[in-house]
């Protein structure tokens, strides 16, 4: 009974993860997407300097909850899109191996682990909206229309 319940949590682990995650790379960060950026101090305080609104992802290649989040709602074409329209930049902190300065920046937002979802408002970047750990598209709409209305909304058809 034991061998077949082993049997069935090992099958349905590699049937429902399967190779799914890319293998942990050790040379540096990992972005998905070309339109993602390497996070860094410098570069967020310059985006927002200039009026930009930032979108931060703290996440790791080992973490389920972080892929689950990316493939559902974050590399969706709606949410691309919405982002794009929005004026965001994104930026990804890769902690695949625990980065001292991203662990610091996980601490200052009270937290010991990934993910971590914040959102800088362009022209507000004093109050960064912390998103919850698991993700929505809805959420994620409705916190882009929040920190650039005017943009952020998708196309009307009425005229």
């Amino acid at each position: 009974m034991v061998v077949v319940l082993l049997g069935l949590v090992l099958g349905s682990g590699w049937y429902f993860i399967g190779d799914k995650f890319p293998a942990t790379q050790t040379a540096g960060p990992s972005l998905t997407k070309s339109d993602w950026v390497a996070v860094s101090p410098e570069r967020l305080q310059s985006e927002l300097a200039q009026g930009h609104s930032v979108f931060l992802d703290f996440t790791a290649a080992w973490c389920i909850t972080c892929k689950f989040n990316e493939a559902s709602v974050l590399e969706t074409a709606s949410i691309r899109e919405a982002f794009e329209r929005a004026g965001v930049v994104k930026m990804k902190a890769d902690w695949t191996n625990a980065d001292p300065v991203i662990t610091k920046t996980l601490q200052q937002f009270g937290r010991v682990g990934v993910p971590l979802y914040v959102l800088y408002p362009a022209g507000n970047p004093n109050q960064p909206i912390v998103l919850p750990e698991l993700l929505t598209k809805d959420l994620v709409l409705n916190h882009l229309q929040t920190a650039a209305p005017k943009v952020a909304a998708a196309p009307s058809n009425n005229l």
